[in-house]
């Protein structure tokens, strides 16, 4: 509960390897009653029965963990990450405020949730997407080069080329991302996550594509549709394309809330080898 406002963290449920890390900061944060709920929007592939194990371990563990099945009477698409926007046919309270999280975001700040909520929460008029700083998202990284919060060329690092959520370093490059999440990993040992902060939260450009990895909205934004919580198109285009400009509202990014997500498609052979998913379960760990 934050302000309030009843809080439902839920995350597009797959893979136990990445969401056992997740998992310990959603038990902190429920532990400090920042968040009341964390639902599992099973999204598996039927060869996946141990992850699904795992996803019914931590709903028997804890009563405040909710395991949500694919609505009925929608066709299964491919790839499976098309069924994600079913979920909102579930987000059904107006006053709850819901923060989507997928399953390999591997780390947030204590901070994190709270300030994006509460800079959700001040602009709900103006506002459908709080996004955080989202670590490996191209757009932020461009963000965060621009502002020098992260290194650039000038230390050896490629430059992101552009605010776009496909660039070919800040989302393709697996050797860009390992630099990155070294460098995160880094502040986050040293206690120094607030060097990320940016200047100022960012307004997204209308129809400015985003990665949709962690956001916060209310359920107010879905009860008007109708039906409600039907978007009638994929969750990312919908959000960050479709409806800003549809409502007359922005999408930003919050400059005090620092999530790690820890890859795309491209950069899995790098991330893989790198052995950096250990440090984030060792930190995870240590909560």
């Amino acid at each position: 509960m934050i302000d309030d406002r009843p809080v439902i963290a839920w995350t597009p449920y797959g893979r136990r390897r990445v969401a056992s890390i997740l998992a310990a900061y959603m038990e902190r944060d429920h532990r400090a009653g920042i968040i009341d709920e964390w639902w599992l929007y099973l999204n598996t592939d039927p060869d996946q029965a141990d992850d699904l194990v795992y996803a019914h371990e931590l709903a028997e563990t804890y009563d405040w963990v909710r395991l949500v099945e694919r609505p009925a009477g929608y066709p299964v698409l491919t790839p499976k990450q098309k069924n994600t926007g079913l979920f909102y046919l579930g987000c059904t309270d107006p006053d709850a405020v819901y923060v989507r999280l997928d399953d390999d975001i591997v780390y947030l700040h204590e901070a994190a949730i709270p300030n994006l909520v509460r800079a959700k929460l001040t602009l709900a008029d103006s506002v459908l997407c709080a996004f955080p700083i989202i670590i490996n998202n191209a757009v932020v990284s461009w963000h965060l080069q621009q502002q020098r919060r992260i290194p650039g060329p000038s230390k050896g690092w490629e430059s992101v080329q552009l605010p776009y959520c496909m660039d070919s370093v800040g989302w393709a490059s697996g050797d860009f991302a390992v630099k990155l999440h070294e460098f995160v990993l880094g502040k986050i040992e040293a206690g120094a996550v607030e060097d990320l902060y940016m200047h100022h939260t960012v307004t997204l450009p209308d129809r400015q594509q985003f990665s949709v990895s962690c956001f916060a909205t209310l359920g107010s934004d879905y009860t008007v549709l109708d039906p409600p919580g039907y978007l009638g198109a994929e969750e990312e285009f919908w959000h960050s394309v479709h409806r800003p400009k549809q409502a007359g509202r922005s999408n930003i990014i919050v400059d005090t809330s620092v999530v790690a997500h820890w890859s795309f498609y491209h950069q899995h052979a790098e991330l893989d080898a790198s052995g950096l998913l250990d440090r984030y379960r060792k930190l995870a760990a240590s909560l």
